[in-house]
């Protein structure tokens, strides 16, 4: 079982862009943390010897959640595969968790027995500060982890880990440790092959946008619905929800278009149909970071023009989704002929390397902008 990643860097991805402010408000408090269950401080280890402070809401205070615009940290949990990480890093490194540490566990090297990947290290003293990320594993043995050599350069770009499933590590690569709202430049997948990282994956975020896509549509042409779920949201769950907790939350009447797109026979066929045809195209580059594939179909009830637009760059680089700040690495529109003058059209939003339904329902063929 991997340690959960994703909801670490929900919401404007903290870790990340802890530089000099966010250094102070970790000594004085469990503020701009990770929001995962397996992150901690020197700070928070410091908070808990000391005498309980007033309880503060997290909705107002600044020193806990940056002014409200990030989820508010929960106590670590006590892993003991955790705890050996860190006492087996603090000796190496006994300076390691001066700025911040994010733990990723699961089976990487497939041998049955749970290791350990940790990112650390925003920043170092120093006249000018710079970035210092590091990346270090901890393999599993019969006498417990065993550090192996910093796996740093394996990253083209800053570095943040997601989760170990299958038997890889999962991560991203951002376009800068010491920026606010960080972009992921692109998605990796890494094994654990003769005692070092190897990548074995990587996609852009355009790629990662068709893949989604084209793996919705398997899942559409194989009935599996349930896994389409996630895909109707507006954004990720928060850290510590699930699904069955969300549905009970009133609908969001903004996507109540959303319903029908899979559960009607005819937009399901029509939704596979679009991407089955224009997964086949060559995508068109608009500009740096706009790309279009369109087919259109003379004549029939269903003539018109098949359109799918993906950016890079949208405007709207952050959105808050439920009190949360996401960062928003592209933008996907996928519109389609339903005849009579009218189509319908989805358009995703691509947060923490999946897609998120941000607005579907019918168009004026000529009136729909991309």
């Amino acid at each position: 079982m991997s340690a959960a990643h994703g909801a670490a860097r929900r919401a404007m991805r903290p870790a990340a862009v802890c530089i000099g402010l966010c250094a102070a408000l970790l000594l004085a408090s469990a503020g701009c943390k990770k929001q995962g269950a397996q992150t901690t401080t020197q700070a928070a280890e410091a908070s808990a010897t000391a005498a309980p402070a007033p309880a503060a809401d997290p909705a107002v205070d600044p020193a806990l959640n940056w002014g409200g615009t990030t989820p508010h940290d929960r106590p670590p949990l006590h892993d003991p595969l955790i705890e050996q990480a860190d006492a087996i890093l603090r000796k190496a490194d006994p300076g390691f968790d001066r700025f911040e540490i994010q733990y990723v566990t699961g089976d990487l090297d497939r041998d049955g027995r749970d290791d350990v990947a940790v990112e650390y290290g925003i920043g170092e003293d120093g006249a000018m500060r710079h970035v210092a990320k590091r990346i270090r594993v901890l393999v599993a043995r019969a006498g417990g982890l065993e550090l192996q050599p910093d796996q740093t350069e394996k990253f083209a770009d800053c570095p943040a880990l997601r989760e170990i499933r299958d038997g890889r590590l999962w991560a991203d690569g951002l376009e800068a440790c010491m920026l606010p709202f960080p972009r992921t430049l692109a998605y990796y997948q890494f094994e654990w092959r003769n005692g070092a990282l190897v990548r074995v994956a990587q996609e852009t975020a355009q790629q990662r946008v068709l893949s989604r896509l084209q793996a919705m549509r398997a899942a559409v042409l194989a009935g599996e619905w349930a896994t389409l779920d996630r895909n109707l949201r507006p954004g990720p769950l928060p850290a510590g929800a699930d699904a069955a907790t969300a549905d009970k939350k009133p609908p969001d009447k903004s996507l109540a278009a959303a319903e029908p797109v899979f559960a009607d026979a005819q937009r399901r066929r029509a939704f596979a149909d679009a991407l089955g045809l224009l997964g086949h195209l060559q995508l068109q580059r608009l500009n740096d970071h706009e790309a279009l594939a369109s087919l259109t179909k003379p004549s029939g009830p269903e003539a018109g023009e098949r359109r799918l637009h993906i950016d890079t760059a949208p405007e709207d680089g952050a959105v808050d989704i439920d009190g949360y700040t996401y960062v928003v690495d592209a933008r996907a529109s996928l519109e389609w002929p339903e005849g009579d003058g009218v189509g319908y059209h989805l358009r995703w939003r691509l947060i923490e390397g999946d897609l998120y339904l941000e607005e579907a329902g019918e168009h004026d063929l000529d009136g729909l902008e991309s």
